[in-house]
């Protein structure tokens, strides 16, 4: 499971490797409603996520680590999110890995500073998906997509 972290929206795609192709299972975003607390938005999310964790039952969950921004709130909001991401995931016993946005990038694309729209395209061409509704939720599988096709038996989580 994928998880692209934002408090306004955060994206989610599951996928399952079948040989030597990944399959969606679920994908989508949380966006909580508009004007809440940032203290609501973050339990938005958490209960978003758990109600996907509890139907889809994924061992491992794959989160964007953290990089440079220009806006010190923007980051600490980010931060709080991916905090409450990487509880969920602690608490339903799932491997958690993360990977920067350039290594998932040039991963999928070959490019490490490939645009929203570009990881999108790629995203469907490789699940072979169409109507993907949003950057959050493409980028989402696509964390799902870089590990299930990096990952070798017997990897530690990060």
């Amino acid at each position: 499971m994928g998880v692209d972290p934002g408090s306004n929206a955060t994206g989610y795609g599951i996928v399952q490797k079948s040989g030597s192709r990944s399959v969606r299972v679920a994908s989508g975003v949380i966006r909580p409603s508009q004007g809440c607390t940032q203290a609501e938005k973050l339990r938005s999310v958490y209960e978003g996520l758990e109600t996907v964790v509890r139907q889809e039952n994924p061992a491992v969950l794959v989160v964007e680590s953290l990089f440079h921004f220009k806006n010190s709130q923007s980051l600490i909001k980010l931060s709080q999110a991916r905090g409450v991401i990487l509880l969920l995931g602690a608490r339903y016993g799932m491997d958690i890995y993360e990977y920067t946005p350039m290594e998932i990038k040039k991963g999928l694309t070959g490019y490490g500073a490939a645009t929203k729209d570009q990881m999108k395209f790629m995203v469907a061409k490789l699940l072979a998906v169409q109507g993907l509704r949003s950057p959050d939720e493409a980028d989402a599988l696509a964390l799902a997509l870089y590990h299930s096709h990096i990952t070798v038996p017997g990897a530690a989580a990060r």
